[in-house]
């Protein structure tokens, strides 16, 4: 096998290029090569790669033939334009295209730790109706700032920024322990902002029946 590297991504300089139409593709997505040993793919990307649906993030791990390999776990890459920049010393297996590969040590040890897919474009009501200490508990300490300076002036517009990037800023801004320890804690915020938002219409609307009351 040629020992090199190639590149993915929306960049234009990619070796295997990703169209305008992958708007959850990195512009350096990932790349793969071979370590001498094996084949491996490394992700680079803020979205992700999902390799036979186990999360791969900011790391390399080993990939065989066959493997499915979603970009942003949405877009999958064809074998066939990986194997034109490598000559295959395994060969494809013969019965069925996606037959299963037995797992290396790595594989499988991956396998263990596989993590549910994180939607990082998902609202985020805790980031919407409490910012300014949901920034402190999610890597986000300047949400503080932003309820500081901007929240009195310009009121729901921080608001609107954060439950539309909360999600995406907590999971790029703070080391969690799985995808399912963030989905969780992102839904505890969730209830609880909700709860907040709730409860301040409804004492809002007291106060406006009050004043109707009063000055009646």
């Amino acid at each position: 096998m040629n020992i090199r590297e190639i590149t993915i991504g929306r960049s234009k300089t990619s070796d295997i290029y990703l169209d305008d139409r992958c708007i959850y593709a990195s512009n350096n997505h990932g790349s793969i090569y071979y370590d001498g040993n094996q084949m491996m793919y490394r992700d680079n990307s803020s979205n992700g790669t999902m390799v036979n649906n186990i999360m791969v993030r900011r790391r390399a791990v080993p990939i065989r033939q066959g493997d499915i390999i979603m970009i942003a776990g949405r877009y999958q890459l064809n074998w066939n334009q990986i194997n034109s920049f490598f000559v295959q010393r395994q060969p494809m297996p013969v019965n069925n295209a996606y037959q299963s590969v037995p797992d290396s040590p790595v594989s499988q040890a991956l396998r263990a730790a596989a993590e549910p897919q994180v939607d990082l474009h998902k609202w985020s009501w805790g980031a919407f109706g409490l910012y300014g200490i949901w920034g402190f508990f999610n890597g986000c300490w300047w949400a503080f700032l932003v309820a500081i300076f901007l929240g009195s002036w310009i009121p729901l517009i921080p608001n609107i920024i954060f439950g539309i990037y909360g999600t995406r800023w907590a999971w790029e801004n703070k080391r969690w322990d799985s995808a399912e320890d963030f989905v969780k804690t992102q839904s505890n915020w969730d209830i609880a902002a909700i709860i907040v938002i709730c409860l301040a219409v409804f004492f809002s609307l007291i106060w406006v029946f009050i004043l109707i009351a009063a000055l009646s």
